[in-house]
């Protein structure tokens, strides 16, 4: 069956990951991507750019890598669904100016937070509430990397979609193993809350469908860090039958990222 990559980063920085399990896959080069997903049988990828400021540190709120999203998703619109990087500490009028910028320019389709890089809480609806609005008005899912403390925890960003219940949130990684118990009580507590699978051992995954069920989860590889195999391999050793299979891998994130 065909599936669609909920978690893709665009390359990584060389002076941080000097060797990823998809050494092709190259910021700037939208081909790289699509070779990616047709070696893993992908129709759609959702694509976002490196967490960290490149080092040297240089493109500190993101835009010219947010702007390498976009163009990728213009060469590839059919296959790639965009997210931006954002740094939600710039200010509303910033951070409002540029996601209104990716949405009319390329389509950009959600954000892309992790708030222990840039420094904020998840749950500070001061910070993280101009960035949540236009969320809101355009239609954008929010993932969230979750799972390292003290910042990127699943309960502090469920306080977010507590907030705002008609905004899709996603929780990456299902809180890493040692916050997997805080993504469940987020996801059972709050319906706009779901999660991928990125990283995730297959305890973990089995476990949140034990507790959650089939339609909060999507298949993301995490890609260049991981392997696309191995992340896929952990859906087909957990007794998953062929139906619950389609909607992880596929059918999930159809609805939250809105691919047709």
């Amino acid at each position: 069956m065909k599936v669609i990559d909920t978690h893709i980063h665009y390359g990584t920085d060389p002076n941080v990951a000097s060797s990823t399990c998809v050494p092709y896959l190259i910021t700037g080069q939208p081909d790289s991507v699509i070779r990616m997903l047709d070696e893993e049988n992908a129709s759609h990828g959702v694509l976002f750019p490196h967490d960290r400021v490149m080092s040297p540190p240089w493109d500190a709120d993101y835009d010219k890598a947010n702007q390498q999203i976009g163009e990728a998703v213009l060469k590839y619109p059919d296959r790639i669904a965009g997210l931006a990087r954002i740094n939600p500490t710039f200010g509303a009028e910033h951070t409002q100016k540029l996601l209104r910028k990716y949405v009319t320019e390329w389509g950009c389709r959600g954000v892309k937070l992790v708030a222990g890089y840039d420094f904020y809480r998840p749950n500070d609806l001061k910070v993280v509430g101009p960035m949540l609005d236009i969320c809101q008005e355009y239609d954008l899912t929010v993932l969230f990397h979750s799972g390292d403390a003290p910042r990127d925890l699943p309960y502090l960003q469920a306080q977010a979609a507590k907030a705002y219940p008609n905004v899709r949130f996603v929780l990456a990684h299902i809180g890493m193993h040692t916050y997997l118990h805080e993504a469940i009580l987020a996801c059972k507590e709050y319906e706009n809350v779901n999660v991928d699978m990125a990283q995730a051992w297959p305890y973990d995954i089995r476990i949140f469908l034990n507790h959650v069920g089939m339609d909060r989860l999507t298949y993301g590889s995490d890609t260049p860090y991981q392997s696309p195999e191995v992340e896929q391999l952990k859906l087909k050793v957990i007794g998953l039958t062929e139906a619950e299979q389609e909607k992880v891998f596929s059918l999930n994130a159809r609805r939250i990222w809105r691919i047709a």
